[in-house]
C-alpha cells in the first residue's frame, strides 16, 4: 500500500510539473507568434499612427474596405472588426491601443443590436487568455469579465485545456512555426461572396436605458482626447423594428444611421452582412459623408 501511495504521489508531481512546463511554452509560443488575430495584431502595434480606426463586429471587419480608403484619401486605415465582437470586446481593443500608444486621429464604432449586450464576446476572450501573465490590461480585463479568472491565473495548462477549441495544439503549432493566416491584419477587411440568401435581420423591440460597456468606451475616447464616431452599417430591406435605431441616436453622440445607406438586396450576402461588392459600395459612401466631406 505504501509503495502504491509513493507511486501515485510520483504521477502526481510529475503530471503538475508537465502542467507547468506545457502551461510556460504554450504562453511563450502564443507571445512571441507572427499575429494569427486581431488581438494578437494590436498587441504587435507600438506607438503607431493610423489615421482612421474601424471597431466593431463583423459588420466592420466585412464592411469596410480599407485599401479603398486608403486609396481615395491617403490616409492610413485599419479594420479590427471582429465576428460576434460587443461592446466590452470594443472597449478591450480600445484599451489595448491605447496602452500600445497607438494614435488614432479618427475612431469608427459600429453599435446596433449589441448595445443591448452587456457581454463579451467567446473570440476575443478565448484570444486573450494567453496574455494574462504578459499584459496588465488583458489581466484587468480577464479579471471583470471572466467567471473562471481565478483558475486562468493561477492553475497550471487550465486556460489552454479550457479553450482547447481556439487555442489547442494545432493553434499553438500554426503559431510555433510562423505560420501567417490568409487575412492581413495590417487591413483587417474579410470579404463575403455569394447572393443574398432571403434572411431577415431582427433588431430588439426596446432599447436598454444604458450599456456600461459604452459609457466606459465614451469615458475613455475623452480621457485619451480620441475623436470617436458612431455608426450602424447597412441592413437589408428585410429588416424588422429597425425604428430601434432611432431610439439608439437618442443616446449615442455623433451616430450616423447608415441601415438604409443600400436599397438593393443584391449587394446583401444576408440581411446583415453586405458581399463584397456591397462592402465597396458601402465604402465609398462612407468615404463621401463621413471622410471627405468630414
Amino acid at each position: 500500500m505504501k509503495a502504491f501511495l509513493k507511486f501515485i504521489g510520483k504521477l502526481v508531481v510529475v503530471v503538475v510539473l508537465l502542467l507547468y512546463f506545457f502551461d510556460a511554452f504554450y504562453t511563450y509560443v502564443y507571445n512571441h507568434s507572427v499575429p494569427r488575430n486581431k488581438n494578437q495584431y494590436i498587441l504587435s502595434l507600438k506607438n503607431d499612427s493610423i489615421d482612421y480606426v474601424f471597431l466593431g463586429s463583423s459588420r466592420v471587419e466585412n464592411f469596410i474596405v480599407t485599401k479603398e480608403i486608403e486609396s481615395q484619401t491617403n490616409k492610413k486605415a485599419l479594420n479590427l472588426g471582429t465576428q460576434g465582437a460587443k461592446l466590452d470586446d470594443i472597449l478591450i481593443y480600445l484599451k489595448l491601443l491605447v496602452d500600445k500608444g497607438v494614435k488614432s486621429k479618427k475612431v469608427f464604432i459600429q453599435i446596433d443590436y449589441i448595445f443591448n449586450f452587456e457581454s463579451n464576446s467567446d473570440i476575443v476572450k478565448s484570444q486573450s487568455v494567453p496574455y494574462i501573465n504578459t499584459n496588465s490590461v488583458i489581466d484587468n480585463y480577464l479579471k471583470e469579465k471572466e467567471p473562471n479568472y481565478f483558475y486562468y491565473k493561477n492553475m497550471p495548462f487550465y486556460k489552454y485545456a479550457i479553450n482547447d477549441y481556439r487555442l489547442g495544439f494545432r493553434e499553438m503549432f500554426s503559431s510555433l512555426i510562423k505560420k501567417k493566416t490568409k487575412q492581413d491584419y495590417s487591413d483587417g477587411f474579410m470579404p463575403l461572396f455569394g447572393k443574398y440568401d432571403n434572411s431577415e435581420m431582427v433588431f430588439p423591440e426596446k432599447i436598454y436605458e444604458n450599456n456600461a460597456s459604452f459609457q466606459e468606451i465614451d469615458l475613455l475616447c475623452k480621457k485619451n482626447k480620441i475623436d470617436v464616431y458612431y455608426f450602424c452599417s447597412p441592413c437589408c430591406s428585410n429588416t424588422k423594428n429597425i425604428e430601434y435605431l432611432d431610439s439608439l441616436k437618442l443616446k449615442l453622440p455623433n451616430f450616423y444611421n447608415f441601415s438604409k445607406a443600400i436599397k438593393d438586396d443584391k449587394y446583401f450576402k444576408n440581411c446583415s452582412h453586405l458581399n463584397e461588392e456591397g462592402a465597396r459600395l458601402f465604402t465609398n459612401i462612407f468615404i463621401d459623408e463621413m471622410l471627405l466631406n468630414n
